[in-house]
């Protein structure tokens, strides 16, 4: 940073001032002369990376320092903020001192941050900079003690960097999710002659599976992360698919949807969206932990059979079985010879130096030295070499040093639990984590086992699980697993951190909330605390923060869902509706209606059901009667809805009675009178609630109602209100369906290039949500546009595709709309030949939708 004011000699120059070298670079931000060892430092590690350091003090240029610095940073790569005691000089004309302005100035580089600590004599205003990095820097803080330290600290957290940015595959295709790998815990060690004959392995055209077996915990994820990363620039795509959750083999093709982006609602089996989506692609999946879904062979099978360009890499404990299958089993990591007890001996081995490497990371200053080799080698013995074991036994050397460990785990080895015909390896590994588990403290002990009912947990929801009247000290217990490798945090694109075990110690975590008798009651706090965040979601989810929300929900989907099943199979009718019945834009936008419906239908079935507070009952009502009007069946959805009606009067409840009188005008048959009067009330009432999203959803209707009725230009009016409000709420899943209407409102007045406008719009936002049932709308808004353009063929073939995206989701045309549609299947009929008309529609439902829609927009070849 700038260490003087600018003199009458500065001058502004007229162009931009390059730093020494092109070469990455990685700007240092700090005080000059407080922090002048640990700026040496800094620099020393960066060049030893073969960096480029960009420093205020490397260059003598005629320049304003502000104007140093300033164009330094723009030049750079990297920036690297370093903060100590002091704030720093604040020039004449400026708010801030240059410390804080470097820092404003890095936003969208990668930052790296070091804060001295402790630093009892730090400015306020630097403690304020500090604690605004810490909220909003987009990167987290780490503290130091010395120059040395801080050198190592950014020595590796460069080289962190750098791999994070450089792992992962090629671009992917449109409609794909772009394939990313998750960073790996830490280095491959010992492991080149496996990855040497992996690669070879998955290079060789005939070879389409090889499956990584071994026992829990020995490196197959590693191992597979390694060889993933390596082809990842010859493939067309890879992906990675973690199946660690899963225990129905049924499931695995949903997973490897998710994994793809392709959506797995509605009724068409997600295996054939996953191989219709791979096509001929040269891709590799990476199925990780298959050894509990053995039965999901058989559909692997298909998939290598649809799809000649894949390769599947999996990680199992015993092989699938399949033809063709290359087997690769992993050994444990070698260890030292029993009698070689040197420090070189016990380093020059694979297990030593994993030992050694992670509890570094516990301990900076930890190094095997002759005083540790002999007690280092035996563990690493006793432990058979399984890099699991080994890295939880290394994180405690803080606390116990090797011999201290070696003596503990002398009794700990003998600890049971596995299943008697359990490979002596697993065995050995529960005992490892038993071990691990038996050094915990109290607190730590406890927590450990409450946090196996959820998948994974903010440390919000770590205090409201892992406390009860307040007997565990949530942070620091939390900390604490955190440091010992059992619970490691987690990144779900949330502001709060998350954090998550890896499947084996939650199994074992879930055994000890067991034999505590603690499950019943944890799975209650989890459910509690998820109504909670449903309520508060519920009403995020029609805000400006709605995008946030998505993101939570999004993280807690499992949770959410596995929490629904537990409370259906325990005939909690109650909790049931509150846990879902708030999220129902939520459920609608991820395409889950279908799903819904069985839910809501399950839950109404349920004796508890019968005793469901009024309120409640009332929205279960609406579940199930709004979620059979987009199933299409609406002579069922009509009496449900009309006893809802009655029920929200009866509970003066404007918002229930809202959503009761909109969803039943849309059962009721065209031309109907009522309907426009149903849909109005309904709108007055959430006018009333201030919910402008529900006001935006009425809207939909309501203008559908004024087209039919043949006032095109009221209903364009309405369906505009509806779209500003939707915009407003930030809603993209309604703000397409909105578009699509006006599309419908701008065609029907012959528009015609303004509604293909409004259809392009559309699409991009049907697209980037992956939202099957808007695609099949907007698809018929382009047949329409085709249509009024004369072209009746292509007309058919894309309402064809707009109908098979319907049955492929497994819902029907909205009751409203429905005229509409008829009325252009008779024009399209009239056209053409009814062999004509068949054979092309025939061909739309034949075609990828979404390679349909593109085809329409220019984007890809015709259908």
């Amino acid at each position: 940073m700038a260490g003087r004011a600018p003199t009458v000699g500065d001058r502004v120059p007229d162009r931009p001032i390059g730093t020494p070298d092109r070469r990455l670079r990685v700007f240092v931000s700090s005080t000059l002369e407080e922090l002048a060892a640990e700026r040496a430092a800094v620099r020393a590690a960066v060049t030893a990376l073969r960096l480029t350091p960009v420093m205020f003090e490397l260059g003598a240029r005629p320049h304003p320092p502000r104007d140093l610095y300033r164009a330094y940073l723009e030049q750079s790569d990297v920036f690297v903020g370093v903060y100590g005691d002091r704030y720093g000089w604040i020039a004449e004309d400026m708010a801030v001192s240059g410390l804080e302005d470097e820092f404003d100035l890095s936003a969208g580089k990668p930052r790296l941050l070091y804060v001295r600590t402790p630093a009892p004599g730090r400015e306020p205003r630097l403690a304020e900079l500090v604690e605004r990095m810490q909220r909003t820097g987009g990167a987290s803080t780490t503290p130091y003690r010395d120059a040395a330290q801080l050198a190592e600290l950014v020595a590796d957290d460069l080289a962190v960097l750098l791999t994070e940015r450089f792992t992962g595959s090629a671009p992917a295709d449109r409609g794909l999710a772009p394939g990313r790998l998750p960073a790996a815990p830490g280095p491959l060690v010992g492991r080149r002659a496996e990855l040497a004959t992996l690669t070879d392995l998955l290079r060789r055209p005939e070879v389409r599976l090889v499956t990584l077996t071994g026992p829990g915990g020995i490196g197959k994820t590693r191992l597979a992360l390694a060889a993933a990363g390596a082809l990842g620039p010859e493939r067309d795509g890879v992906w990675f698919v973690d199946l660690a959750e899963l225990r129905d083999a049924a499931r695995v093709p949903e997973a490897l949807a998710a994994a793809l982006g392709v959506r797995t609602e509605g009724r068409r089996p997600p295996l054939d969206a996953v191989a219709d989506r791979l096509g001929d692609r040269r891709s590799l999946l990476v199925l990780d932990n298959a050894e509990q879904v053995r039965g999901s062979a058989t559909a692997l099978a298909a998939l290598l059979a649809r799809c000649p360009g894949l390769t599947l890499l999996v990680t199992s404990r015993s092989v699938l079985g399949l033809r063709g299958e290359q087997d690769l089993p992993l050994q444990p990591l070698a260890t030292p010879a029993p009698g070689e007890a040197t420090a070189a001996a016990v380093t020059g081995t694979p297990a030593g130096q994993l030992f050694e490497a992670r509890a570094r990371q516990a301990d900076p200053s930890f190094a095997v030295g002759p005083a540790d080799a002999a007690a280092v080698a035996e563990l690493v013995r006793r432990l058979d070499g399984l890099p699991l074991a080994i890295e939880l036994a290394a994180a405690r050397v803080r606390t116990l040093p090797p011999a201290a460990l070696l003596r503990r785990l002398g009794t700990a080895l003998d600890l049971g639990g596995a299943a008697v015909d359990a490979p002596d390896r697993q065995r050995t590994l529960r005992a490892t984590i038993a071990w691990s588990h038996a050094l915990l403290g109290p607190d730590e002990q406890l927590l450990f086992a409450r946090l196996s009912v959820c998948k994974g947990c903010t440390l919000g929801t770590a205090e409201e699980l892992g406390a009860v009247d307040g007997d565990v000290d949530v942070l620091e217990a939390l900390s604490g697993l955190v440091a010992q490798s059992l619970v490691s945090p987690s990144d779900a694109g949330e502001e709060e951190p998350r954090f998550r075990m890896l499947g084996v110690v939650r199994e074992f975590a879930a055994e000890q909330l067991r034999a505590r008798g603690e499950e019943d009651a944890a799975r209650e706090r989890l459910a509690a605390h998820l109504v909670r965040l449903s309520a508060d979601a519920g009403a995020g989810l029609g805000g400006p923060q709605q995008r946030l929300w998505q993101a939570r929900l999004a993280a807690e989907a499992e949770d959410l869902q596995a929490t629904l099943d537990w409370a259906a199979a325990g005939d909690r009718a109650e909790l049931v509706v509150r846990l879902a019945a708030p999220l129902y834009r939520w459920w609608w936008a991820r395409g889950q209606l279908v799903a819904m419906a069985e839910l809501a239908d399950r839950t109404a079935g349920l004796p508890s059901a019968a005793r469901l507070p009024p309120r409640d009952a009332a929205s279960l009502l609406w579940a199930r009667g709004s979620t059979r009007i987009a199933l299409g069946r609406t002579a069922e959805a009509a009496p449900l809805l009309a006893e809802l009606v009655e029920d929200a009067r009866a509970l003066g409840d404007p918002w229930l009675l809202g959503h009761g009188l909109a969803a039943s005008a849309m059962t009721r048959p065209p031309g109907d009178p009522d309907v426009r009067a149903l849909l109005e009330e309904a709108v007055a009432g959430f006018r009333s609630c201030g919910d402008l999203w529900a006001v935006a959803y009425a809207t939909v209707p309501l203008g559908d109602v004024l087209l039919l009725g043949g006032d095109a230009a009221a209903a364009a009016d309405r369906h505009a209100e509806g779209l500003r409000l939707a915009r407003q709420v930030g809603d993209d899943h309604l703000s397409a369906l909105l578009l699509d209407q006006l599309a419908y409102d701008a065609l029907l007045t012959g528009d015609v290039p303004g509604a293909a406008a409004r259809l392009a719009e559309a699409a991009a936002l049907h697209r980037a949500l992956r939202d099957l049932e808007g695609l099949a709308t907007c698809l018929g808004g382009f047949a329409g546009v085709a249509f009024a353009r004369g072209d009746a063929p292509r007309a058919a073939r894309l309402a064809g595709a707009a109908q098979a995206a319907r049955d492929q989701l497994g819902v029907g045309v909205w009751p409203l709309l429905r005229p509409l549609i008829d009325q252009f299947d008779a024009l399209v009929a009239g056209a053409l030949p009814a062999e004509r008309v068949a054979a092309e529609r025939a061909a739309g439902a034949a075609a990828d939708p979404w390679a349909v829609l593109d085809a329409e927009l220019g984007d890809g070849p015709a259908g």
